[in-house]
């Protein structure tokens, strides 16, 4: 029974890296000229406006370093700018008007690939998905 479970278990993994790796690939050849990268990013300050670069680096376990360049790269297309603040910690981040173009070009052309997945199920079978989706992703605030 747990090498069943574990099977499952890696087949969930499996798909949601493959889902998540070809969505964005897929936005990126759209108008969207960014990196998966960048995508996650550009997504993580749309939907949290003033959210800070370690923030950033928490959330998706890079290196700050790292987050530095690709926040440097995403000023420089004109995506990204500081926002003012007068909290003194940080610098928040917010999305220009292009970076919001660019995200909701990016949600558009992935909620496109997910309509057309799910063409064939039955509004019974996407609303149980959807609910063992969300089930899934709020078990991970679970401490």
């Amino acid at each position: 029974m747990a090498d069943q479970r574990d099977r499952h278990s890696a087949t969930v993994l499996r798909s949601l890296v493959a889902i998540s790796r070809r969505g964005l690939a897929d936005a990126r050849f759209d108008e969207t000229p960014l990196s998966v990268t960048d995508q996650s990013i550009v997504m993580a300050i749309a939907e949290q406006p003033g959210i800070r670069s370690i923030d950033i680096a928490r959330m998706f376990r890079l290196n700050r370093s790292t987050v530095s360049r690709q926040l440097a790269a995403l000023t420089s297309l004109g995506i990204v700018r500081e926002a003012p603040s007068d909290s003194g910690r940080g610098r928040p981040l917010e999305l220009t008007p292009a970076g919001t173009a660019a995200y909701r070009g990016t949600l558009d052309t992935l909620q496109k690939i997910i309509d057309a997945h799910l063409a064939p199920w039955t509004d019974d079978e996407v609303a149980r998905f959807a609910h063992d989706l969300e089930r899934f992703d709020h078990s991970a605030d679970l401490p």
